[in-house]
């Protein structure tokens, strides 16, 4: 009987907190690139560590248990990841948030390529989710781009 009461009590707490943010708005984050690492490679494979800056517009929490990013330069899909690594940003606050992708070598070598060829920049755009877990198990969708990289902007 008292295992049955205490596995109610912690049912209620754990409904209650799963529904605390229940029919509030969730704006998506603002997410940018900060910085890109060679983390290992192999003659058709190069893997990198995107490290993303997340910020929370929202005047509460968000928490993750899994993301999907596409990041893209030059509108060519070029390093997908995935990552399980639970994450969390504070209300009104930013955190900085890690995830490996991987990229054919062919890819990156058109990339260097058509960069030397073009007008002398690099763009990114990043789109991915941001899934949460438990009662509600949909993700939080972001969208990001920018210039890493423009000869014709003058300092």
């Amino acid at each position: 009987m008292r295992r049955l009461a205490l596995f109610l009590v912690v049912s209620f707490f754990i409904a209650i907190s799963g529904c605390a943010h229940f029919g509030q708005k969730v704006e998506s984050p603002t997410v940018r690139l900060v910085n890109v690492v060679p983390a290992s490679s192999t003659l058709f494979e190069q893997r990198v560590a995107l490290t993303l800056r997340i910020v929370n517009p929202n005047p509460f929490a968000l928490t993750w248990t899994g993301v999907r990013v596409n990041a893209r330069f030059n509108d060519m899909n070029l390093l997908p990841a995935v990552s399980s690594e639970n994450g969390r940003v504070e209300a009104l606050s930013e955190a900085v948030f890690k995830v490996e992708a991987s990229a054919s070598t062919l890819d990156l070598l058109r990339q260097i390529m058509t960069f030397q060829n073009g007008p002398g920049k690099l763009t990114y755009a990043l789109d991915g989710v941001l899934y949460q877990g438990g009662l509600s198990s949909g993700g939080i969708p972001f969208l990001a781009e920018g210039a890493l990289w423009d000869s014709g902007t003058e300092l």
